[in-house]
Parts: structure tokens; sequence; C-alpha cells
């Protein structure tokens, strides 16, 4: 017992190729992204229930999901921020998931990994999302006002 255990909690199968699963902040609900083999894209969001994991909430969206991250939204707004495989940069209100609240050609090719900062409290300033992608560029965007209007 001297080393650290992982142990399942809970298991789904899913019916996509998962890139990417984010626990939704102060709540027991998780996203999962990933890609459809026809090549949209699956943002799917589950609550953790009783020992299982229930869907609530399931979209397919034109190109598939790479990557996500709350690190640049409050709270009490929960929005994610997604990278795709055209190079995108999303930003999703998980409340009406339809039609992204920001959306700007981050990169010419696939975005690989994104993170935030600053939107829940931790650090200073305005928040703040960084992408890094395959065509070798590494982006920043800052969050302007409440929402998101971003600068390079």
């Amino acid at each position: 017992m001297d080393k650290p255990q992982i142990i399942a909690h809970v298991q789904k199968s899913l019916n996509f190729t998962l890139f990417d699963v984010k626990w939704v902040p102060c709540s027991a609900k998780i996203v999962v992204l990933g890609t459809h083999p026809r090549g949209t894209g699956a943002l799917q969001i589950y609550e953790l229930n009783k020992g299982d994991l229930t869907l609530i909430k399931e979209c397919e969206k034109e190109k598939a999901i790479k990557c996500g991250t709350f690190g640049a939204s409050q709270q009490q707004q929960r929005c994610l921020a997604t990278g795709n495989f055209e190079g995108k940069l999303d930003v999703w209100d998980l409340e009406h998931t339809q039609d992204a609240i920001y959306s700007t050609k981050a990169h010419k090719e696939i975005i690989n990994c994104i993170d935030g900062v600053g939107g829940l409290g931790i650090g200073e300033g305005a928040p703040e999302i960084a992408t890094g992608s395959r065509d070798g560029a590494s982006n920043t965007k800052k969050n302007r006002n409440r929402y998101l209007y971003f600068t390079s």
C-alpha cells in the first residue's frame, strides 16, 4: 500500500474517437470531445449520477474537436474553449451549444493543445487562452470584455 492506486469509478463506451475530457468547474459533470468516424466533431456532456454517467447533452459539430479548456472562463459562465482540426478556436456556452459564442481561425492547421488562465480567479489580468498547432505557431488570445473579444 505504499504506492498510489488509481481505481476506476465509472466507465463508459463511446461510439466515436475521444480526444479530450474535462470536468465542468464546480459540478459533477464532464465534457467529452472528439471525432465521429465521418470526421465531424463530437461534444457530449455527462453528469455523474449515482455511480453512473448520464448523457445530458450531445451535439455534433462540422469539424472534429481535438482539445478544450475551461481555464479562461469564469466559474459562473463555464464557457468551454475548444480547438479543432481546421485550426479554429471556438468558445461555447454549455447551456446553448448550437452555435459558438466566439469563433476565430487561430491556426492554419489542427490545434493540438489549448489552455487558459485568469478566468477561474487564478492569477491576475484578463483571461487568456493559449493554443499550439501543427503549423508550428503558438497563439495567445486575451478576453477584453465580459463576452469573448480576443486580440492577438
